[in-house]
């Protein structure tokens, strides 16, 4: 396997949308409406609240790893992986890590001074890669609200 990262582009689109759609099967997801497909990639395309590094084997889409910067407590400015995705057939062969590989250049050129991501806890198999690299664990809970409790969220959130 010859693995290649490059930062998405708009003629990407298809190739992303391919690697997406295996992310969201594998995570047990339902498919994404075309709408939210569409958001996604005009967000991609605008270089807007995110970025995306896509990694092919050759011509094949095999992974993708989303990302922006943030300004964290403290001086200075991170990056901030989103999403680590390899499809299943391209695991162990060097693509998470040419991806990773990619973000730390980035991080570097931006002049962050700091590189941070999450995983979900019931995830072993990202959990056990990052553990091999030896990546430093932290200890910070992280917190979500689903768009379907967005309105009982805020009520909580406005109640004096």
């Amino acid at each position: 396997m010859t693995v290649t990262v490059r930062l998405f582009c708009e003629a990407d689109a298809d190739a992303f949308l391919a690697v997406h759609r295996a992310c969201l099967v594998h995570y047990g997801i339902e498919p994404a409406t075309n709408a939210q497909e569409a958001r996604l990639l005009s967000l991609l395309v605008a270089e807007r609240h995110m970025a995306c590094h896509l990694a092919f084997d050759d011509a094949l889409p095999v992974g993708f790893a989303t990302w922006g910067l943030n300004f964290p407590a403290g001086a200075g400015v991170s990056l901030v992986m989103k999403e680590l995705f390899v499809r299943s057939g391209a695991r162990k062969k060097g693509v998470g890590r040419a991806l990773l590989s990619a973000l730390i250049d980035v991080a570097r050129d931006e002049g962050c001074t700091r590189f941070d991501w999450a995983t979900d806890g019931s995830n072993d198999g990202s959990q056990q890669f990052y553990a091999s690299l030896a990546a430093p664990k932290m200890t910070k809970q992280n917190y979500r609200v689903p768009r379907t409790e967005f309105d009982a969220f805020q009520a909580r959130i406005d109640q004096k």
